[in-house]
């Protein structure tokens, strides 16, 4: 009898180290707001991918793989698609862009929107005023209020020079991993400037 009670009270104290074990190691794992964070949270807290990380431009428009890239490749990438872009914007098949076909406008096209201060304003925060264009007013080069294809296309290749331009900061005529990486930097310092510029140009009480 006394050996039966000996092998009942060792078997309720190797269960109860078992399960206080098992209940120490549940509470050592992190928990947020009260639940274990499952894999839907930790995609979410994954940084997201930039389009115009340095190392994914030249991956695209590197086409002979030396790591830099060239006048002709950076306008090839930034034209080859063109005549897709223009048709799948020009919903009446007319061959023409109108206004609203073309896309949204530069908000500082708003009659609410003091221009000058606005330009000004970009100046003072280290940004480029010029860089601040209508998209549209700049494509329809003969100031017709549409846009043809000719005129698309003539625009991106303007655009691509331009663009190649400003971030080619040696004039070597190749674009340069750390150019394209301080070019993502300036381009940050544009939006920012932009955004609160707008503000401050569309408020009378500023």
């Amino acid at each position: 009898m006394f050996i039966r009670k000996l092998l009942v009270i060792s078997t309720l104290l190797a269960t109860s180290t078992v399960a206080l074990q098992g209940y120490a190691q549940d509470s050592s794992r992190p928990v947020r707001d009260g639940a274990a964070p499952n894999r839907g949270d930790r995609m979410l807290e994954r940084p997201a991918p930039q389009r115009h990380a340095p190392g994914r431009l030249i991956h695209n428009m590197d086409s002979n793989g030396d790591r830099l890239i060239s006048q002709e490749e950076f306008t090839t990438q930034q034209t080859e698609n063109y005549e897709r872009q223009f048709d799948s914007r020009d919903i009446n098949q007319d061959g023409l862009l109108s206004a609203t076909e073309f896309g949204p406008r530069h908000p500082a096209v708003d009659p609410d929107i003091d221009i000058a201060a606005f330009r000004a304003c970009i100046a003072e925060n280290g940004g480029k005023p010029e860089l601040e264009e209508d998209r549209f007013a700049a494509t329809d080069t003969n100031a017709d209020g549409s846009v043809s294809k000719e005129e698309f296309f003539l625009h991106l290749e303007q655009r691509a020079y331009d663009q190649f331009g400003r971030i080619d900061s040696n004039d070597d005529g190749q674009l340069a991993a750390e150019e394209l990486a301080s070019n993502m930097k300036d381009r940050n310092l544009q939006r920012r400037a932009s955004r609160m510029c707008l503000r401050e140009a569309g408020d009378p009480f500023l």
